[in-house]
């Protein structure tokens, strides 16, 4: 259920998240802030006003509650026709209009659209949306804001592709929402109160809160999935638990998968989880003495090229590595085709009906496929660098001055928001039964009808994540990717920048991504020495890699 992680980097932020997952495989980034905006003015003591609490989801018939902090339910079923999360209609009978962005067909018009329609009778409203394309969405975003025209609820996507309007948010166009959820105010909101605690800190910017964050799981990248069948056919059948045991379970897999296959397919897998995430390498930035070091100023970053050169010499990665890397499709055909052993994608996206494990089998029902977390080095855990740990933020602009309208926009985002289980919950995401979707053995089974499926038009305002829940497939795949995100949730490092601004980093990120790019794969291919790593700590920090340093540490 959670789409994938993306960055401008294709690095530890991109590491092993690059595949497409859940939420019809929608590619979104709400990953690290690093070069994403412009730099407001910083109000570390966010103003004296407070973040809303937060509160447990509820537990249903079939839910399993993680102990872990963090890790959201596996729902192994739920109830249908489900429990009311909504008792009253928030809307008092007008229009609302919104703004959200597509990857897809434009939706039908409400006429002709039965879901748009029951959606209004439900909420008390008549939505109004605008829905743009992923392509354009940031500029039209940019011109909407401009245009003073916004409308009542405005997916904002400052991590990637809204991030060119990230610096109008400090600006006063968009309620602070602390103002109306903050504290124990978010209680008049029961399914905006779980919204967890991390989604709320990680989307301030400047310490307010600019929106509603519609939250997913921090366990997206940071994983393997791998071939278990020819991993003990090449006689390793345990998992690795150090670098040098890693170092054979590669082995392990080329040559249980036999003649002309690979371990390994892509550098993020080589360098990046065989790598940086093995030795440790900071997630972009450590913080020593009240000073930043990047992390390719890192001893352990080097340790990583040298071990991840290593892995290439013994001819365990694809020869075509460069190109492969960037195309998910690609590397992970290689993987359902039995060239290669090893494929990555969100923590969702391995699981499910339509996950990788099964597109795998589908193709080969011997194959046998598990899920690896990094382990460190020389024993222990490896790294694993949590997302932000929301998609985007649902806003409210500030020309809305009335605060019974505030509150009820807020009335109708707590109903998108609701729970996996709930009424809404099935009205929202499926749509209305015998038309858009049927249940079949306790399934929701969406509609085959083109179409009917073009009806779906709520896209990123609905999209709250709702925990582990795989519909049609065995019932312990939920709780086996709960399993794993547990144990990534033990591997996190933070980012100590995460909600830092940098202007420089804003206009020369992405150039000097390519620059570490550039290096990384040449020294990992031979191309380069690793001396050369030197060469290029001097041309990051020449190129902007200081003045992106200090305008990091000025907020600190």
């Amino acid at each position: 259920m959670s789409p994938i992680h993306t960055s401008a980097r294709l690095s530890r932020r991109t590491a092993l998240g690059l595949g497409l997952g859940g939420l019809s495989g929608l590619a979104l980034g709400a990953c690290s802030n690093e070069g994403r905006g412009v730099a407001p003015e910083q109000d570390p003591s966010g103003g004296g006003l407070q973040l809303p609490v937060s509160q447990p989801r509820p537990e249903i018939d079939g839910t399993v509650m993680s102990k872990v902090a963090g890790v959201p339910p596996a729902y192994t079923s739920l109830p249908y026709p489900g429990f009311e999360s909504v008792k009253e209609k928030p809307g008092r009978g007008g229009e609302m209009s919104t703004f959200t962005i597509t990857w897809g067909a434009p939706p039908k018009v409400e006429s002709q659209n039965q879901w748009h329609q029951a959606l209004n009778e439900a909420l008390g409203v008549q939505l109004k949306p605008v829905v743009v394309p992923a392509q354009t969405f940031g500029d039209k975003l940019v011109t909407t804001i401009a245009s003073s025209d916004i409308p009542d609820i405005t997916t904002n996507e400052p991590s990637y592709r809204g991030r060119a309007a990230r610096k109008y948010l400090p600006q006063g166009v968009f309620h602070d929402l602390r103002n109306f959820l903050g504290g124990d105010k978010i209680l008049a909101y029961p399914n905006l109160a779980m919204v967890p605690d991390y989604a709320w800190k990680n989307s301030q910017i400047g310490g307010a809160l600019y929106g509603v964050p519609c939250f997913r799981n921090q366990t997206v990248g940071g994983t393997m999935a791998y071939r278990q069948d020819w991993a003990e056919k090449g006689g390793f059948g345990d998992q690795p638990t150090n670098g040098d045991e890693l170092m054979k379970w590669l082995r392990a897999i080329k040559s249980g998968g036999g003649e002309g296959t690979y371990a390994l397919a892509t550098l993020d897998q080589t360098l990046n989880f065989c790598g940086t995430q093995v030795h440790r390498v900071p997630n972009e930035w450590r913080v020593t003495d009240g000073k930043l070091v990047k992390d390719i100023e890192t001893e352990e970053f080097e340790a990583s090229l040298a071990f991840a050169a290593k892995i290439w010499s013994e001819e365990l990665v694809h020869p075509n590595m460069m190109q492969l890397t960037p195309n998910p499709a690609e590397y992970q055909g290689q993987f359902f085709s039995g060239r290669v052993g090893v494929s990555n994608t969100n923590l969702d996206g391995y699981f499910g009906t339509t996950g990788q494990i099964a597109q795998l089998r589908k193709r080969n029902p011997q194959a046998r496929a598990e899920v690896l977390v990094p382990p460190g080095i020389d024993g222990g855990k490896g790294t694993v660098a949590p997302d932000l740990g929301f998609y985007c933020m649902l806003s409210i602009p500030s020309s809305v001055t009335d605060e019974a309208r505030i509150a009820e926009i807020l009335g109708v985002i707590n109903y998108l928001a609701a729970p996996a289980g709930s009424k809404e919950y099935y009205l929202v995401h499926y749509g209305v039964e015998g038309h858009n979707f049927t249940m079949t053995d306790g399934v929701p089974t969406p509609s085959s009808d083109p179409s009917v499926a073009t009806e779906s038009f709520l896209s990123m305002l609905s999209s709250f994540n709702l925990g582990f829940f795989f519909p049609g497939a065995p019932a312990d795949e939920a709780l086996k990717a709960q399993k794993v995100a547990e144990e990534m949730v033990g591997c996190f490092v933070e980012n100590p920048v995460k909600n830092l601004d940098s202007a420089t980093s804003f206009s020369k990120g992405d150039a000097l991504s390519t620059l570490v790019q550039d290096y990384e794969a040449g020294i990992v291919t031979g191309r380069r020495p690793l001396s050369d790593l030197e060469d290029l700590r001097k041309r990051w920090r020449a190129g902007g890699g200081d003045e992106i340093r200090a305008e990091y540490e000025k907020q600190l």
